[in-house]
């Protein structure tokens, strides 16, 4: 029965289309942090028993429930759970789940966001059944440990702006965790870009860069804080800018905030780091 439910879930992996250059991205993502990790790491063992578990949103109660647990965003714009795809073993388990955002005033992003959502978690499912399947060749069933999570949240939810965070984990010896960040301007029917939100040609990486450093200094002083800084020994990781295209969210506050993924800036014990830039440091230089 085990073998007959292994070889359904390898199939259904196996026809998944995927872009390419997602993969590849994926992949090189995971084989870095996998690299970073084994070096001071070693996998734990146990023993095996499957459950897959792979619900749609017209076909599953429990998912139709779990959905209606997700609070709607407005009276127009929701974000449901199309689907959540799930294993469970002792000594490995995944959840992925798919988004969907519905009542966007522009349909063709609305259509765009949803595909990409569904394809990303669906090449997630395909990297993760191609990792158990690698470590089970090479390690054999129960002496391995693997863990991956694909979920989302809602960071903010008001008139104008729906801001959405999608969260990759992975988890062996260690653990390692990847965010992407999505905000969408609910009243003008488009993504933000980050440079969207300064004056044209304005300077909007000094300041930032400025109160970001300061503030990893003085959180490394008062608060026991591990971010990589030019003082330090690790100086090769020190962060230095945000660069053109950071990782960010608009607040409920309307405030930006600056979002780093874990080991990207600070040691591995810091999490993913996150800034709140105070209205001060930008006010001159935003729209």
């Amino acid at each position: 029965m085990k073998n007959d439910m292994m070889n359904k879930w390898k199939e259904e992996y196996k026809n998944i289309k995927a872009d390419e250059a997602f993969k590849k991205r994926l992949s090189d993502t995971m084989k870095a942090e996998k690299r970073k990790l084994s070096s001071r790491h070693k996998w734990m063992g146990a023993a095996a028993c499957l459950c897959l578990l792979t619900a749609s949103l017209n076909a599953s109660p429990t998912l139709a429930y779990a959905m209606s647990q997700v609070p709607v965003m407005d009276s127009v714009v929701r974000v449901l759970t199309l689907n959540r795809y799930e294993v469970k073993e002792d000594n490995y388990q995944a959840k992925i789940e798919t988004a969907q955002i519905q009542g966007l005033m522009n349909p063709e992003l609305e259509a765009q966001l949803n595909a990409e959502f569904k394809e990303n978690a669906a090449q997630i499912i395909a990297a993760f059944g191609q990792t158990i399947e690698e470590m089970q060749e090479a390690s054999g069933d129960g002496n391995f440990h693997e863990n991956m999570e694909y979920t989302y949240s809602v960071k903010t939810d008001n008139e104008d702006i729906l801001a959405l965070e999608f969260t990759l984990f992975e988890a062996r010896g260690s653990a390692w965790e990847k965010h992407t960040f999505y905000n969408i301007d609910k009243k003008a029917g488009k993504l933000i870009a980050f440079s969207d939100l300064f004056k044209e040609g304005a300077n909007y990486t000094t300041p930032i860069d400025a109160y970001l450093l300061g503030e990893m200094e003085r959180m490394n002083k008062e608060e026991g804080g591990m971010f990589f800084l030019e003082s330090q020994s690790d100086a090769q990781n020190a962060f230095r800018t945000i660069g053109s295209d950071p990782k960010f969210y608009i607040n409920a506050d309307g405030n930006i905030v600056i979002c780093f993924d874990e080991y990207e800036v600070a040691a591995g014990a810091q999490g993913s780091p996150s800034f709140v830039i105070p209205q001060d440091v930008v006010k001159d230089i935003l729209k």
